[in-house]
């Protein structure tokens, strides 16, 4: 969600516009994994695009009101338990992880199978921009 922010990808930069403003005036509290600093990053510096890559670093380190989560062992174990019980791509599961540990209310995502878990709210993004 943060990489269609940051491109201003549509349908979505409408939204992400949206949740990051009210994130950096404080209507909003938002965590994230330090995996998303890998995801985030990865292209970028596979297309040689290190000014890019450098950008997004900035951006995503720097966001007042975005805090930024370590991937530690509790955040692994919880991942891992979130792996087997659904399944899906790991780094997903280090998100949602790192979500219920942060103690957040919602996950919001894109494309995603995820209703509810553990009393946390999925948002998805493709349920307002109509795709």
């Amino acid at each position: 969600m943060i990489a269609y922010h940051l491109i201003g990808q549509p349908p979505f930069v409408d939204l992400t516009r949206l949740l990051f403003t009210s994130i950096r005036g404080g209507r909003v509290r938002a965590q994230t994994s330090a995996l998303s600093i890998y995801q985030l990053l990865t292209e970028p510096y596979r297309e040689g695009e290190e000014g890019l890559a450098e950008r997004a670093f900035k951006y995503l380190t720097g966001h007042p009101g975005l805090e930024i989560l370590p991937v530690t062992a509790a955040v692994s174990r919880q991942a891992a338990e979130v792996q087997a019980s659904l399944g899906g791509a790991p780094e997903r599961s280090i998100q949602v992880a790192t979500a219920l540990l942060g103690g957040a209310k919602a996950y919001v995502a894109h494309k995603t199978a995820l209703r509810r878990i553990a009393g946390m709210e999925i948002i998805s993004l493709d349920d307002f921009a109509g795709e």
